[in-house]
């Protein structure tokens, strides 16, 4: 049987909620990206990295990165957690802002809608928020995609997109 690991940095749980659901469901162990060695990680086969994804970087992927040479040769998966709905455009950017040219051919990228809570942001991210709101109601209602009519409408509300349904896939690669 395989040996799954799930490495996770949640910055405000959407994150967190999926790496502890897909550990649930592939009977892994689940580590805080903070808390766990990269040597550790050597004796597992397949490595699961959940991160939030913040102007298209992957939160605390670097971990990943810098120890890249340890896990060439595992399974890597990589579940970055957004709110866009332009799934095959972002992974396409996720790659080429967060992996190498080495990592593109070896490591599986997902992308899972998460959530905001705009009561639990940081004054950095809500004004970060803010300014973008800002910027993006001077454009024409026709100049905007459903990514930032959506993001209009909910600014300032409690949203959450999580769905334990939308691991599938991801559940289905681990095991195959």
């Amino acid at each position: 049987m395989k040996k799954v690991a799930v490495v996770f940095k949640s910055k405000y749980g959407s994150t967190e909620k999926y790496a502890k659901w897909i550990a649930e469901d592939t009977c892994a162990e689940i580590f805080k990206v903070s808390e766990i060695k990269a040597d550790k990680l050597e004796e597992f086969d397949t490595i699961v990295y959940c991160g939030g994804l913040y102007a298209g970087g992957i939160l605390g992927f670097s971990f990943i990165k810098n120890n890249y040479y340890k896990f060439y040769d595992k399974k890597l998966i990589v579940v970055a957690v957004g709110a866009t709905l332009k799934k095959d455009e972002a992974i396409e950017e996720i790659k080429e802002q967060n992996l190498t040219d080495e990592m593109k051919g070896n490591v599986q990228i997902f992308l899972l809608r998460g959530g905001l809570n705009y009561k639990k942001m940081n004054f950095i991210d809500r004004l970060l928020m803010f300014l973008l709101i800002k910027s993006v109601k001077l454009k024409k209602a026709e100049e905007l995609d459903d990514d930032t009519k959506g993001m209009i409408a909910t600014y300032g509300q409690v949203v959450d997109f999580t769905n334990r349904n939308t691991i599938a896939p991801i559940i289905n690669d681990i095991n195959n």
